[in-house]
């Protein structure tokens, strides 16, 4: 397929089966589903694993995409639902910015029109959630920080950090629907093949900026330097420090939009700064202990370790500007 249609159309074939873990396997088998449904069936790859490794003798596919063999449907307008099936299905990724940014055009727009996420594969989430029970989607991983609104509906969510695609190095999960409400602290989140906690309780994890500490992000006159991206070294990941210590052009670089790096400018006395970026880089790092790094935006590429690098954004850096101020500061000053 031409790559500009498969922009286009958002579509990214799914080649390997490292998506299909043990405990997603257990899911599938449990939802007792007798037919293999891919509304995005795209190259039908992933119905050839429900067949050949999943064992399913039925199987039903759609595709918006005339020259592929599935019979014709725009599933982000609509899903028709078939009993006894399991959605298995990797639908399109493009969003609302992507699309006008490529002026890509009245082909994605409609979709957008009656929607209030900013990425189709929500919207397909959501044509897939009106329509079947249970759902097996690969879809990106940014989807743990969106505003995506049936999350209750969850059963798991798995973080592959290998890459089942050979045309895009999006992070992707997959996210196991089951059609039973619930509160998110039973949503269980997986990373690979290993249980890493409920989505509620990471969720409770969050640091949330007050907002009551003076600070100016992407400002030339700043003294404090932030890598907002892990590079691919693990000696040179996410951290606070002097700009001076961080091997970059801040002069000329640095912009109003800039988000790999930023200058900060915040008021601290300067014999006080040191212990206030280790107290930075101490509550940012506990952080992703406890979180396994996983309410951090993914970044694409793996560190050379495998793991997955990560954004820090900047709600996150100032919420942990201001608890590491009230340390080192407030409460410094409060025992003198």
């Amino acid at each position: 397929m031409n790559g500009k249609k498969k922009v286009i159309l958002g579509q990214f074939f799914t080649k390997d089966k490292i998506w299909l873990r043990e405990h997603i396997i257990d899911f599938i088998n449990s939802t007792n589903s007798k037919i293999a449904y891919d509304p995005y069936a795209g190259g039908g790859h992933l119905l050839d694993v429900a067949v050949n490794i999943l064992g399913f003798e039925n199987y039903k596919g759609l595709d918006i995409d005339n020259s592929l063999e599935w019979k014709i449907n725009d599933s982000l307008l609509g899903i028709p639902h078939i009993a006894d099936a399991i959605i298995i299905t990797n639908p399109p990724y493009l969003s609302n910015y992507s699309a006008s940014r490529k002026k890509i055009g009245t082909s994605v727009e409609q979709y957008f029109e009656t929607s209030n996420y900013d990425d189709v594969y929500l919207i397909a989430l959501d044509k897939m959630n009106d329509a079947q029970k249970n759902i097996v989607a690969i879809i990106p991983e940014t989807f743990i920080n969106s505003n995506y609104k049936r999350k209750n509906l969850l059963n798991s969510i798995t973080i592959l950090e290998d890459n089942p695609f050979d045309d895009t190095d999006t992070p992707v999960l997959v996210a196991c629907f089951d059609g039973i409400e619930k509160d998110l602290h039973e949503v269980k989140v997986y990373k690979n093949d290993t249980f890493v906690n409920f989505l509620g309780n990471l969720e409770d994890l969050r640091l949330i900026p007050n907002k009551n500490l003076d600070m100016s992000f992407n400002d030339l006159n700043g003294w404090l330097g932030v890598r907002c991206v892990d590079t691919t070294n693990i000696d040179d990941m996410l951290r606070f420090d002097f700009k001076e210590n961080i091997d970059y052009d801040w002069k000329n670089k640095i912009k109003g939009s800039s988000r790999l790096l930023t200058l900060i400018n915040i008021e601290i006395d300067k014999e006080k700064r040191l212990e206030f970026i280790n107290e930075c880089n101490k509550i940012l790092n506990e952080i992703r202990k406890e979180t396994d790094d996983i309410i951090f935006s993914p970044f694409k590429g793996n560190m050379k370790n495998g793991r997955r690098r990560r954004r820090l954004d900047f709600i996150t850096c100032r919420a942990i500007m201001e608890r590491a101020h009230y340390k080192v500061i407030i409460k410094g000053d409060d025992k003198k």
